[in-house]
């Protein structure tokens, strides 16, 4: 790369008017950025309480055609802007910040002011179509052979496009210098912003349904096309991570690693042909202010049934129109959050109910009979730790981003920067395969219970999941439904069930996990506890909580067999001797107090160091107190020898400074 800055800036001078072009779709601006990192514009305020507070300066998002020039200014090389069009209002919202210099990223007071799901209005579908990693070197120098299968490629994706949106002219295309770009036309969304923009819900819900919708069905196309076009999936390797506020390098824009720039394909005459830097003349800058016109005309509003039909079909069989089928969609979800919500609350109200009948003291147990509690512990429990600790081999990879992005353990990422965490809902995304969830997803993805984020997880997944998380010191309590609880299959146990008091055995720390052994029962062999006075102590513990078994203690003379009974069968005879049985519980109860002692001695010496290193630091400190009183009471002598020197108006000069000024004498300001 041997371009100089004023080079840079002088380009970028010269395609001003492609930008202004493509800023704007009908009214709804979108966000320009200078080097991938430039999301927002910074002034001071004179807010004092905000200052006091650590927020010298207050920040909005970057609008590609008012904040051009600052923008230009701020320029060291590539030019972003971002695929979606937003409200107007989302580019108003200030936000008291300050940057921390020591991490190198904003802080903000409350929360970054970057826009979401309602603000959008115009959205296309749009996808990364990447040169395969192997063939990218050779971008701009590939064989005749390579270059014509490329083309062929991405005019199949272009036929794709072409049926999401019902007709070819509104589909359009970029030379992004590593592959293409392709964007189905923005405004064909302008009806349903029409028609719910009284409605912040129902856009939200529908824009956010709409991107991953349109990502989920352009993964079903590359399977088309890499079935249709032979050596496909050789040349082309896409990634489908449209999101709200996806970037992108937009017409003239010069590429980070090579020294080539961003120019229109024909989609009606596919060919590509990266353009050198030094290619840029006055034709190319028309061609890209023509294609950024083409782009952002409103003209294709009518391609808005096409996309509902092709994205919500089962619903639009049965609803006359786009219109119909999304109001019914966004009925149907708001039902189902209704529902959701019932049931919880009845939930809520048994817990409340059996919570009262058990007098309170069940609070604060490592067993549960509720699996609220399980569920709420599992969303309390801090994603950003799972991120950084056990789900990524890199963390906050790109610390100019709004949202922590990762280099996720389960997979490879090129950019090392496509999963990311939202802080706020604390949840976690893959943008490789547009999907995410929760901490014991992402913990399921860490450990390999599950190898996708597309994955579903649930049933004996989800409860590995959990395991794993207390595995790693989370405070989870174990579920273990009573008798009379409701089982998944619509009955009720008449029981607890024999893998819930195995597991409360290990919760109360009356039997460890690997002390159980393998018995013969009735329907094969098992996981028994290692002795009937074990299998009878856990019984009393959950009698003790307050928690209904439905089981009987077993005798010396009965044996052990009846502690894996689910249906009160009887016991059957064992050849172990009631004293081996003794021994064998006595045995394991010495394990586990032996394994505490440990824990408890390792605690112990471990706090007994942190001891002192406290008390040296004590030292430490009281020594630094001391000599900086010393040093405080020499200055305050030094000062009351200088009073009347001082002016004596200062209080008539404060009352002339703006609040700013007089704010600085107070709070010490960073960056």
């Amino acid at each position: 790369m041997t371009l100089s800055k004023s080079a840079i800036h002088e380009h970028y001078r010269r395609a001003k008017p492609v930008y202004k072009a493509l800023a704007t779709v009908s009214d709804y601006p979108t966000i320009g950025l200078n080097d991938f990192v430039g999301w927002y514009i910074k002034r001071d305020h004179d807010d004092v309480e905000a200052i006091k507070s650590g927020f010298p300066q207050r920040g909005r998002v970057v609008r590609l055609d008012r904040d051009y020039d600052e923008i230009h200014d701020r320029l060291e090389r590539t030019l972003y802007a971002v695929t979606t069009y937003k409200t107007p209002t989302a580019f108003q919202r200030w936000e008291p910040c300050h940057y921390d210099e020591s991490e190198g990223t904003t802080i903000w007071q409350g929360g970054p002011p970057t826009p979401g799901y309602a603000d959008l209005r115009a959205v296309p579908a749009w996808g990364d179509i990447d040169l395969a990693d192997d063939i990218k070197p050779q971008r701009g120098d590939l064989d005749t052979e390579t270059r014509e299968l490329v083309e062929r490629t991405l005019n199949a994706y272009i036929d794709e496009y072409a049926t999401l949106y019902g007709m070819r002219d509104a589909v359009y295309a970029l030379d992004s210098v590593g592959g293409a770009y392709v964007f189905g036309a923005p405004e064909a969304t302008l009806p349903i912003v029409d028609h719910f923009d009284d409605d912040p819900d129902a856009l939200e819900r529908v824009f956010d349904e709409f991107l991953d919708r349109s990502n989920a069905w352009l993964q079903e196309a590359e399977d088309r096309v890499n079935q249709h076009v032979d050596g496909a999936g050789d040349v082309i390797q896409p990634d489908w991570v449209n999101n709200k506020n996806r970037q992108y390098k937009p017409p003239l824009s010069v590429h980070a690693d090579h020294d080539a720039v961003v120019t229109p394909i024909a989609t009606d005459d596919v060919r590509y042909d990266p353009c050198p830097f030094e290619g840029v003349d006055d034709a190319l800058v028309e061609q890209a202010v023509s294609w950024a016109d083409d782009l952002t005309r409103v003209e294709h509003t009518d391609c808005v049934d096409s996309l509902v039909a092709t994205l919500w079909p089962d619903l639009y069989e049965d609803h006359d129109g786009w219109l119909a089928t999304l109001e019914a969609w966004i009925e149907a979800e708001r039902e189902r959050e209704r529902e959701r919500q019932r049931q919880r609350e009845a939930a809520l109200q048994r817990r409340e109910e059996r919570l009262a009948e058990l007098g309170g003291a069940f609070e604060g147990n490592s067993i549960t009979p509720f699996k609220e509690d399980v569920y709420e512990a599992v969303e309390n429990v801090d994603i950003t730790e799972i991120a950084r600790h056990y789900a990524s081999d890199a963390y906050d990879t790109d610390p100019n981003q709004p949202r922590p992005q990762f280099d996720p353990c389960w997979r490879h990422s090129e950019s090392g920067q496509s999963c990311f965490v939202d802080e706020q809902a604390n949840t976690f995304g893959d943008s490789k395969v547009n999907a995410g969830g929760g901490p014991a997803k992402l913990m399921a993805l860490a450990t390999g219970i599950l190898s996708d984020a597309d994955a579903d997880l649930d049933g004996e997944d989800y409860w590995a999941a959990v395991d794993e998380l207390r595995s790693a010191g989370y405070d989870i309590p174990v579920w273990v439904p009573e008798a009379g609880a409701d089982r998944v299959d619509g009955g009720t146990y008449d029981q607890m069930p024999f893998w819930a008091v195995r597991k409360a055995a290990v919760a109360l720390e009356i039997c460890p996990e690997d002390a159980f052994v393998d018995r013969e029962g009735k329907d094969g062999t098992y996981e028994g506890f290692p002795g009937y006075e074990t299998y009878n102590e856990t019984l009393a513990a959950i009698d003790s909580i307050g928690l209904k078994h439905g089981r009987k203690p077993v005798t010396p003379e009965e044996g052990t067999n009846d502690e894996q009974s689910e249906t009160g069968a009887e016991p059957t005879e064992v050849s172990e001797a009631t004293s081996d049985l003794d021994q064998v519980h006595l045995r394991e109860k010495n394990r586990l107090l032996s394994a505490k002692v440990e824990r408890l001695e390792s605690d112990l010496e471990e706090k007994s160091e942190r001891i002192g290193d406290l008390e040296s630091e004590i030292e430490r400190l009281q020594s630094e107190l001391a000599r900086v009183r010393s040093e405080r009471n020499r200055l305050e002598d030094a000062l009351e020898e200088h009073t009347f020197e001082q002016e004596p108006n200062q209080e008539e000069q404060d009352k002339d400074q703006f609040p700013f000024d007089r704010a600085r004498r107070f709070v010490p300001f960073d960056r």
